[in-house]
């Protein structure tokens, strides 16, 4: 539905590099990154709002690279809602339709249908001011939808709402994807709502794409340490290959070849050990560990039914674990501040990653 080819685009002194990316028909796409790294810009470019300096973007078929954003039929929805204060939220949601001339009884049906759907009509009669952030941007996807786009555009819509009216519009972006079907490309810098929205995934940083697929697959096997660190993975420990070992500060990591044949052998690299892989007070099953040993229990916090524990090594080297609430309960009065733990650390699951 949406594919560009080897992008370029110069603003000032930023740079989009070679940006290559492919979404399929129906499918939610996310981008993730830092703020700063050119989100926006790559969203804006797609929208018709930058010229290329090379490269191609297709929508189906249509090479639209030269068309003027009118033209390309794609639906935007910015983080400050970008509403016409004067116009009632029924005018809002109808501008579109009013721009391309539909008769007053379509615009009227379709205004009412998207309304419905949305859960907006009470608020059809009000104006922006008199409206919640959560209202606001229902209106602004109103006003994307009725227009039907081949793509609809999201600029990180939920970053400027609080927790609660957050998380109650990304459950609604879900279900608008799921009932209507529309493509979606959403940037993000929220972790969460990248990994909970997400069918496909696009890491970005520094105006190029570092990695993308399936969010579990970039979980699982991120390229270099920068992605890592992006999809909220914690635990990057330095270290050097030695054939099928890791050496590193906690000792020898006992590391499955195919990890390694992504990284150059005998050159420095980082051991990336998702929170599942740690095992505290771990039984005698020593074949499925890379790693067997002891660390002292660190600081603690305790958040959305979480519980993170720092684990300190003897050598300065910390690693930290989530833990549910019911899993911290079951080793009550061995996670203490300053107490020692046997912690073992799997093979599955471990990757390794250049710097």
């Amino acid at each position: 539905m949406l594919r560009m080819e080897d992008v370029d685009v110069r603003l000032g002194r930023f740079r989009l590099q070679s940006i290559s990316l492919y979404l399929k028909k129906g499918e939610y796409a996310v981008v993730l990154g830092p703020t700063g790294t050119g989100k926006t810009v790559l969203l804006e470019t797609i929208a018709g709002m930058h010229r290329l300096q090379s490269g191609k973007i297709f929508i189906g078929d249509k090479d639209v690279s030269r068309l003027p954003p009118e033209a390309r039929n794609l639906g935007v929805v910015y983080q400050d809602y970008a509403l016409f204060p004067h116009l009632t939220v029924y005018d809002n949601i109808a501008f579109g339709l009013k721009i391309r001339r539909k008769p007053r009884r379509e615009i009227k049906r379709a205004v009412d249908n998207m309304a419905q759907f949305l859960g907006i009509e009470p608020l059809l009669k009000r104006r922006p001011v008199n409206l919640s952030g959560g209202e606001r941007q229902r209106v602004s996807l109103a006003r994307a939808l009725i227009l039907d786009p081949y793509v609809l555009l999201l600029d990180e819509p939920l970053s400027a709402l609080d927790r609660n009216t957050r998380d109650r519009l990304r459950r609604e972006l879900k279900r608008i994807h799921r009932e209507v079907g529309v493509t979606i490309l959403h940037i993000t810098h929220d972790l969460t709502e990248a990994f909970y929205l997400a069918d496909h995934m696009v890491i970005m940083k520094d105006g190029r794409i570092l990695q993308r697929g399936k969010p579990e697959q970039i979980l699982q096997n991120p390229r270099e340490r920068a992605v890592a660190e992006l999809v909220g993975i914690q635990n990057l420990i330095k270290g050097i290959s030695r054939n099928n070992w890791v050496e590193t500060d906690l000792g020898l990591f006992e590391v499955p070849l195919p990890c390694l044949d992504e990284c150059s052998k005998q050159t420095e690299l980082f051991l990336t050990i998702p929170s599942w892989c740690i095992d505290l007070d771990p039984g005698r099953a020593a074949g499925r560990y890379s790693w067997l040993g002891s660390m002292v229990v660190g600081d603690m916090s305790f958040a959305n039914g979480h519980v993170e524990v720092e684990l300190i090594h003897s050598s300065g080297e910390a690693l930290r674990v989530t833990l549910s609430r019911r899993e911290y309960g079951e080793y009550e009065g061995k996670l203490d501040t300053g107490k020692t733990v046997k912690v073992g650390i799997r093979k599955q699951g471990i990757s390794c990653v250049t710097g």
